[in-house]
């Protein structure tokens, strides 16, 4: 069983997101894409910052098609979370799985600073969107090449070109604060739930 993973705040999620899980779960014929939120503290929740359980929810009405999975063995585990630590766990999960993790160009050139990143890529193929004209595969390759020479060779790298959608959440939240529409950046339920609820409105 191939199993995908896409982890992100989802702050909120929006059409892109849901453009990139749909690409990967094709690309790569996965059985299905976990959806991890990441955990936020409590104490850091303000207007710009959706709770947990709203976050949780939100992504349950985005990625609604039966192959897409929401998870949270991140937002239950609380505190700062490691990408080591949830493949581990996913590993006791699932330990007949090949797990496929998607991260963005930007960030694959991160993961040297990582914890443990020789044992993610152990654990997982590490699969990189080619979201811009910022990186090519090339780039990408010649980075993995360069800091995980060995596991560029097991093929434990995997690159997806996926058509840009111009969307950000942070974008998303600020159309919200100024009372303007959201309508086909989120899914229209997200939509009638975000504003239902008052999320990404200053209320005090």
């Amino acid at each position: 069983m191939k199993i995908g993973i896409f982890g992100g705040t989802f702050n909120p999620p929006h059409i892109g997101h849901l453009n990139i899980a749909e690409g990967f779960l094709k690309e790569f014929e996965l059985s299905k894409v976990l959806i991890i939120p990441t955990y936020v503290p409590p104490h850091k929740i303000s207007p710009s910052l959706a709770s947990v359980e709203d976050r949780l929810k939100m992504c349950e009405l985005t990625f609604s098609d039966e192959a897409f999975e929401i998870s949270e063995i991140e937002s239950q585990r609380k505190g700062k979370s490691y990408s080591v630590d949830t493949l581990t766990e996913l590993g006791q999960i699932y330990p007949d799985a090949d797990f496929y993790f998607l991260v963005g160009d930007d960030m694959l050139l991160t993961l040297h600073t990582w914890r443990n990143p020789e044992h993610i890529l152990e654990m997982c193929k590490m699969v990189s969107t080619i979201r811009s004209d910022s990186y090519t595969i090339s780039d990408l390759e010649e980075y993995a090449k360069a800091y995980f020479p060995e596991a560029f060779e097991n093929d434990r790298f995997e690159f997806m070109y996926v058509p840009p959608i111009e969307l950000s959440s942070t974008d998303i939240r600020e159309r919200v604060e100024s009372g303007e529409d959201i309508k086909d950046m989120v899914t229209d339920a997200v939509r009638d739930y975000i504003f239902a609820r008052g999320i990404y409105c200053d209320r005090t």
